[in-house]
């Protein structure tokens, strides 16, 4: 198996506290010590590329409080085997950081965007910070950090009101929307909050014709469409309806130097110890233990409740 997509958090801290992220209760952040530092990340970058990897997403938390991602970015630019440097944000720093993320060397950013809404993004995210994130969107297409992706959680009752209008927001401003499946990691959020994509694909095609397969791809899981009659681009990710397990490639890198083979299962692997102790060999068998699991992965049907962290702990 060729492991070439790897998402790393940089941290678990984030200024937005969504509902689906994070548990109610409160949950201890790690401290500063635990969190890997960046030539820690680069020394497994490193370690990584014998196994075919190409492409790299930071992630958090909200991987831009993380102080220097800039830099980091540099770095990773400095690798030729990977040609895809990529961030997923919450958009509200991004009017501020945007410009250096593009002369770092960043190649795109998806943006979490759940409503359009100010007073239900507040009640999403938990903060007011709704026309940060719209000014930072436009900064990041203006400087060339597209396709800007924007993605939307679904959630019923709270937003799946407003498909038509984040499609609508979307083609305006020359966005791809992405609408993604809420995954009840570790129980959090409500049952009935869950959306199939199915019920979202019948919508676009009342308002805009028959949905068509594109060839239009991006790192991850999602499938992209076009409409029978326009040619506006859209994403759907399906962890729950459509299962895409058998054709995951990915590992993710926590901020505290867990590596995790699947987003929907606590086996994870401690690469921090070795990365510190320098032992380059036990770091070699641990991501070979990683593409043993996903290769002999036996279910195809995630539960997103065995988990064992949350978003914020894993990285979006």
């Amino acid at each position: 198996m060729k492991l070439d997509y790897l998402r790393i958090s940089l941290t678990d801290r984030c200024d937005f506290n969504c509902i689906y992220c994070r548990p109610r209760e409160r949950v201890q952040l790690l401290q500063r010590e635990k969190i890997l530092r960046f030539e820690e990340i680069m020394e497994f970058i490193k370690l990584m590329l014998p196994e075919g990897l190409e492409k790299v997403r930071l992630t958090g938390g909200e991987p831009l409080v993380r102080k220097n991602t800039i830099d980091l970015v540099s770095m990773i630019t400095k690798i030729n085997q990977i040609r895809d440097i990529t961030l997923t944000t919450n958009g509200a720093l991004l009017e501020k950081f945007a410009k250096d993320l593009k002369n770092a060397g960043l190649s795109r950013v998806n943006v979490s965007l759940d409503t359009l809404n100010r007073k239900r993004f507040v009640q999403i995210t938990g903060c007011d910070k709704l026309p940060e994130v719209l000014r930072g969107i436009k900064t990041a297409r203006d400087v060339g950090l597209g396709p800007v992706k924007v993605n939307m959680v679904i959630l019923k009752g709270i937003n799946d009101t407003e498909i038509v209008d984040f499609i609508n927001f979307s083609h305006k401003n020359a966005l791809i929307p992405r609408f993604i499946e809420y995954m009840p990691l570790n129980n959090v959020g409500l049952k009935h909050w869950y959306v199939s994509n199915e019920v979202v694909k019948k919508i676009v095609e009342r308002n805009w014709g028959k949905l068509k397969l594109t060839s239009f791809s991006g790192n991850g899981p999602a499938e992209y469409y076009t409409t029978k009659e326009t040619s506006f681009i859209l994403g759907f990710i399906s962890p729950i309806s459509e299962s895409f397990c058998h054709k995951c490639s990915r590992l993710r890198l926590s901020a505290e130097g867990k590596l995790k083979p699947c987003l929907a299962s606590d086996y994870e692997l401690n690469v921090r110890k070795a990365l510190r102790d320098k032992d380059y060999s036990q770091i070699k068998k641990l991501i070979n233990l990683a593409k043993l699991y996903k290769i002999n992965k036996s279910t195809s049907f995630p539960n997103f409740n065995n988990a064992g962290r949350f978003m914020f702990q894993i990285g979006g």
